[in-house]
């Protein structure tokens, strides 16, 4: 069994990262994907939140820059039980124009190559974990879920997670789910509601696998006001 989570932390300016830390460590995950991180961001303290939280797991990690930010910078991570070989990141169509505001920020997706312990999967030593934040728009969206289905086409073993800003019913999400299976599908619970933190009534925070993983048996949301998103967590195999 692999345990992946998905998490927008809101660079932890509700509660700190000693809450998001906590929160993480209770879910167990394997493998973790973060948005919106901060990393040597004045607001933050200065704290390179994605180190921080790996140190207090464990764990190996590899943060993506999606754009300067005050006197840091500020994007996605991975976090990872397991080595991480290698990462690549790719620009993704945004109407953002510095200095940033409304909602327009660069979006980017990170693909940190994961290096699999023998018999976890069967027959792979390695796995795609992909990471994104979708844009606000729905047409700059739309532009991004084409580029990243491009970018993962029939990319074997590969695991796709993030906010996407939208649910299932919508256009963005329609062509990411037209090549990759939804994790929340596979484990037959409906839908899992992940934002807002307080009371929640949507769900914008999805992951997704290829078909040559196993499926999730386990989808859930965690309970949390440490960001206003929930995690989504679900167990493959």
């Amino acid at each position: 069994m692999i345990r992946v989570a998905t998490y927008n932390i809101l660079h932890a300016s509700l509660k700190g990262l000693d809450a998001i830390a906590s929160v993480l460590a209770g879910i167990d995950a394997d493998l973790i994907g973060l948005q919106e991180v901060d990393q040597g961001v004045e607001r933050s303290g200065g704290a390179w939140q994605a180190a921080e939280l790996a140190d207090r797991l464990g764990f190996h990690h590899t943060f993506a820059a999606a754009c300067p930010w005050e006197s840091g910078l500020y994007g996605v991570a991975v976090l990872s039980r397991f080595p991480i070989l290698g990462r690549e990141t790719t620009a993704l169509p945004s109407r953002a124009i510095l200095p940033l505001g409304d909602g327009a920020e660069p979006r980017i997706l990170v693909e940190a190559e994961i290096e699999l312990p023998a018999g976890l999967v069967d027959g792979a030593t390695a796995l795609t974990f992909a990471v994104t934040h979708l844009g606000l728009d729905p047409t700059e969206r739309r532009l991004q879920a084409d580029a990243i289905a491009s970018r993962l086409h029939r990319r074997p073993r590969t695991l796709l997670c993030g906010d996407f800003n939208e649910g299932r019913t919508e256009p963005a999400y329609a062509k990411l789910s037209a090549s990759l299976t939804d994790c929340v599908a596979d484990a037959g619970g409906g839908l899992v509601r992940s934002y807002p933190s307080h009371r929640p009534t949507i769900g914008i925070d999805h992951v997704l696998r290829s078909g040559d993983l196993p499926p999730a048996s386990r989808a859930w949301a965690v309970p949390t006001e440490a960001s206003d998103h929930l995690p989504v967590v679900v167990d493959l195999g």
